[in-house]
């Protein structure tokens, strides 16, 4: 155990440990989507593309990822080639071919379209927002408006000898490895927004799956969680119940302070309540009450024999090169197999009471029947509206943007969505005219000019009251993405218009006789049996029939007025 030896190859520290196989090594730059902005969202995922294009691209052998708070270049094989591949990405680093800016903003454009969304990037938005540690749910917008100066720049400052940290899975350096990166400074990891008022929190989501994480301690004991998490949502819903196909939990880290435990089970459209109900009977259990210990011995068992194989050391050194070059120090294997030893199944319930207390669930819209118990809403509108001119909708009479000198707001029967221009943290524009406006919330509030009746510079005044740098320019949408209103949808607002003062006094009469519903049943029953006494009247010409008539009145009188 411990066999992993630090070092340094020109002002870069290095991490090495034996591994079995090809050499493999990571070059790893603590910059990723969390340093970003949105308008320059994307702009890590730029460089990374540009410095690996001097060695042909990623391949078979070698790749570049972006992640939350890291980028790593990453290459398997020979010595010599790999040592090839550091060099030509230092290489590439320090003189970016901005010549392929324009192709290279194509291929991440295709990427990010055919790449399939996971399934926990909406979490990210509705823990920290359109900020920082959110940024990595949101789209790249800064690919399509960066500058060649900004990509350069930002390639300068952050990718640099003493922002870097490199490991190798192998027996010895590579000969003639050498990693030439300017000087430069070691960037801190960004403090953690947040957009959750209180947790736990819920909300819904669009794909068919169940989805949850929470923050928890950097301990053997959240690993442990993770793995009996995992274990019992397996079990439940997949082999016994067969509700899930992929019904799996993870501890996972990225050089923070703090790890993530994230759990997701997917399903049928009509069993995803089923599926929601178990999951969360899961996680209550393993807070309520102390782990099975058969379960928990194999879990105990199964890290041990993980952290005594030869290739252990091999395989931590990518979690340990993030950590380093991120500032937080890293346990040995001897503390970790230690951690493993002495854990209670007190120390995983503490644990799992910590998750219930921090948790954020994606709930699939498909399953939701009634709010989960214990857990708040998560917001999804403001709490305010601006004051302004307001400009009503072509197709909705109850909706209308409102426009101030201080923001935006979107009204709507449900409540506002408002982003102050102070505050705003992003402004997409669209060459038909229409603006997205995005605040640190990642509520946001669109303008389309073919749904509201305003007038035509209303844009160019949106767009003066914001600073230049939060304008996103992005390509042009086509015209089944520009929404507009059918000539159905138009007439039905207008009539909607024209009833609303009769609909609204509709509304106050019946709200005290039943509700809408039983007052429009009442108003039928009544015109029937007014239409049955008229006949009644007119062909029999008969007392009865005025009876009838009169009878008819003192019933409505007694129904409705007197309720």
């Amino acid at each position: 155990m411990d066999a992993t030896r630090r070092t340094e190859v020109d002002g870069v520290p290095v991490l090495l440990a034996p591994g079995a196989g090809p050499m493999r090594a990571g070059l790893v730059f603590r910059v990723g989507r969390a340093d970003e902005t949105a308008p320059t969202a994307g702009v890590t995922h730029l460089v990374e593309h540009l410095a690996l294009h001097r060695h042909g691209g990623p391949g078979h052998d070698t790749n570049g990822m972006t992640g939350m708070t890291t980028t790593q270049f990453v290459a398997q094989g020979t010595p010599e080639s790999v040592a090839a591949f550091l060099r030509d990405v230092c290489a590439g680093l320090r003189e970016l071919p901005l010549d392929r800016l324009a192709v290279e903003r194509r291929i991440l454009g295709t990427e990010e379209e055919n790449r399939a969304d996971s399934v926990s990037q909406p979490l990210a938005v509705y823990r920290y927002g359109a900020r920082d540690y959110g940024l990595a749910g949101l789209p790249e917008w800064g690919i399509h408006a960066l500058t060649a100066e900004q990509v350069a720049e930002w390639a300068r400052a952050r990718f640099n000898r003493a922002n870097a940290v490199l490991w190798i899975a192998g027996d010895d350096l590579p000969p003639e490895l050498r990693l030439d990166l300017p000087d430069g400074q070691r960037w801190p990891l960004p403090s953690e927004s947040s957009a959750l008022p209180v947790t736990p929190a819920w909300f819904t989501g669009a794909a068919p799956a169940v989805v949850m994480d929470a923050p928890v301690p950097r301990t053997r004991a959240s690993a442990a969680y993770a793995s009996l998490l995992q274990r019992a949502l397996f079990r439940q819903l997949r082999q016994d119940r067969g509700l899930s196909y992929t019904a799996a939990a993870a501890y996972t880290t990225d050089g923070r302070p703090h790890a993530f435990v994230t759990a997701v089970a997917d399903g049928r459209p009509e069993q995803l309540g089923e599926v929601v109900d178990g999951f969360l009977a899961e996680v209550h259990r393993l807070a309520g009450t102390e782990a099975d210990p058969a379960e928990l011995e194999a879990v105990r068992t199964r890290e041990l024999t993980a952290l005594d194989r030869p290739d252990a050391e091999a395989n931590l050194l990518p979690r340990r090169a993030v950590d380093l070059v991120c500032g937080y120090a890293s346990p040995t294997t001897a503390e970790l197999a230690d951690g493993f030893r002495s854990l209670t199944a007190a120390d995983v319930r503490e644990v799992a009471a910590g998750v219930e207390r921090s948790a954020l669930l994606m709930v699939p819209r498909a399953a939701m029947r009634r709010s989960p118990a214990g857990f708040e809403a998560a917001p999804t509108l403001s709490r305010f509206a601006v004051t302004g001119t307001r400009h009503r909708s072509r197709i909705d009479p109850d909706t209308a943007l409102v426009v101030g000198a201080d923001g935006v707001s979107l009204i709507r029967p449900h409540g506002p969505s408002t982003v102050l221009f102070a505050d705003c943290v992003a402004a997409l524009r669209f060459p038909d005219g229409a603006r997205h406006l995005i605040g640190p919330d990642a509520i946001g509030v669109s303008i389309e000019p073919t749904l509201f009746a305003a007038p035509k510079d209303l844009t160019s005044r949106i767009d003066a009251a914001l600073p230049p740098h939060l304008l996103i320019d992005l390509p042009p949408r086509s015209d089944d993405a520009i929404p507009r209103p059918s000539r159905t949808t138009g007439l039905r607002a207008r009539v909607r218009r024209l009833t609303g003062p009769a609909r609204t006094r509709f509304d106050r009469f019946a709200m005290h006789r039943g509700g809408a519903k039983r007052t429009l049943l009442n108003i039928a029953l009544t015109l029937a049996a007014l239409v049955l006494a008229i006949i009644v009247t007119v062909t029999s010409q008969r007392p009865s029939g005025w009876l009838a008539v009169g009878g008819l009145a003192v019933f409505t009188w007694r129904r409705w007025y007197r309720r």
